[in-house]
């Protein structure tokens, strides 16, 4: 397994804050690999945008490499240190970096997806729906190619400013208006936004089903496609 850990601030020094991204990649064998390329999941964990929460980091990440699929853990700004339009950039460096070394950790480049817990669903799926908008690519001095999603994978997500975790929208919004407006998620989703798989408990009691239904509904309403499981 490549096992690494890279300082993304070092290579995109327009971000703010000191950014982690660690890999659990599935190495290639002579015996049985040699050249194989993976699809690959960036992990985004939940906890309202205040703590990374350890049980959506390494052992998603294990899972996912133990089914010979790629995974990187984005460790993003978080509460007093997140200053739009972080930690969303953090996660177009993050592919960025990994499409740039797509061959040392023997990724797919046309086969990355996010996944995100909570209020790391809710970063993935703000990152799904702004991941062709130039403003941010400029950001970066990267290409739109670089930060593109080709997959969203979405556990109990938090979408709606309306419904959704009130500490998720105090830490990424800080009680902005037009950044409340912008981190409503199911205000902006369009037919670019990426084929997307969400499950949700019904009888959640931290994040309302409500947020993955609006969800459902607006990428029904523009094409996209999608599965919703609930539990």
């Amino acid at each position: 397994m490549i096992l690494n850990k890279v300082n993304l601030k070092e290579l995109y020094p327009t971000l703010i804050n000191d950014v982690y991204l660690e890999s659990y990649c599935p190495d290639n064998f002579d015996e049985f690999s040699t050249g194989k390329v993976r699809k690959c999941v960036l992990v985004l964990p939940g906890g309202g945008y205040g703590f990374l929460s350890e049980r959506e980091s390494e052992p998603v990440a294990l899972r996912f490499a133990a089914n010979d699929i790629a995974c990187f853990v984005l460790k993003y700004s978080l509460s007093d240190k997140i200053k739009y339009p972080h930690p969303m950039v953090e996660v177009f460096a993050a592919l960025s970096y990994i499409r740039k070394n797509a061959k040392i950790y023997n990724v797919d480049a046309n086969k990355i997806s996010v996944c995100g817990f909570s209020a790391g669903g809710h970063l993935a799926a703000s990152s799904s729906a702004y991941h062709l908008t130039q403003e941010y690519a400029d950001y970066l001095n990267i290409s739109l190619d670089e930060m593109k999603i080709n997959g969203c994978i979405l556990a109990y997500p938090v979408i709606s400013a309306e419904y959704g975790h009130l500490e998720t929208f105090k830490n990424v919004a800080k009680g902005d208006p037009k950044l409340l407006e912008l981190y409503s998620i199911d205000k902006h989703i369009t037919k670019d936004f990426p084929k997307t798989f969400i499950w949700h408990t019904t009888f959640d009691t931290v994040v309302d089903l409500k947020n993955s239904l609006l969800l459902a509904d607006g990428l029904c309403k523009n094409k996209v496609f999608f599965e919703l499981i609930f539990m």
